[in-house]
């Protein structure tokens, strides 16, 4: 199914194009609702990940999902002929013994803004972080992305908060995001919808 939820977040289709669907795994309700609030703001395919990995000697997060990292972030364009040049269809590993095919990428460098609904007692608050998709030497992209799951989309992602304080507050494992500056039209939302906002900077 990695292939069909990375396209339904895109903005085409083998049909052509078409108004992104938000898909959230793991049946995750919340994260569904985050990446509403982006997509209404900011009109393009938003992310999808996991909070994977810190790479403490490149001082960056690897973000990683098997299949709802929208094939858009391979080359951030609403045009498949410039983004699918760059997405491997690479053998589904373990997790999924059905087989299929795991769609694998890299995102592609850029301003950034990250975020998440969540609830503390019940109640929502959101996270909200800045951050930038990093570009990677090319030698070191394959040991990178091979730290984690390799034949899955990767996003390498410097935040703008030092990692304690992120892991000691972050409460999902989850993470969404469009690229672009988009801190102050969330902060509305949270205001319009009467929620707390932690803005991680």
């Amino acid at each position: 199914m990695d292939l069909t939820e990375a396209f339904l977040n895109d903005p085409y289709d083998w049909e052509g194009p078409h108004e992104p669907i938000v898909c959230a795994t793991e049946a995750d309700s919340d994260g569904a609702l985050t990446m509403e609030i982006f997509k209404e703001i900011a009109g393009t395919p938003v992310l999808f990940a996991d909070v994977r990995h810190y790479d403490a000697e490149g001082d960056f997060w690897d973000m990683v999902n098997s299949g709802q990292h929208a094939t858009y972030f391979a080359g951030r364009s609403f045009d498949p002929a410039v983004n699918l040049p760059k997405v491997k269809l690479l053998p589904e590993i373990f997790y999924f013994p059905a087989g299929g095919a795991a769609v694998h990428h890299v995102a592609m460098p850029g301003e950034v803004t990250l975020g998440r609904l969540t609830r503390k007692n019940g109640t929502y608050w959101m996270a909200i972080a800045p951050a930038d998709f990093l570009a990677l030497p090319p030698g070191e992209v394959e040991a990178k992305v091979r730290a984690t799951t390799g034949e899955w989309p990767h996003a390498f992602t410097r935040l703008r908060v030092p990692p304690e304080r992120f892991i000691a507050t972050y409460s999902s494992n989850h993470i969404h995001g469009v690229y672009g500056d988009c801190v102050e039209e969330l902060q509305w939302v949270c205001k319009i919808l009467k929620m707390e906002a932690e803005i991680y900077v």
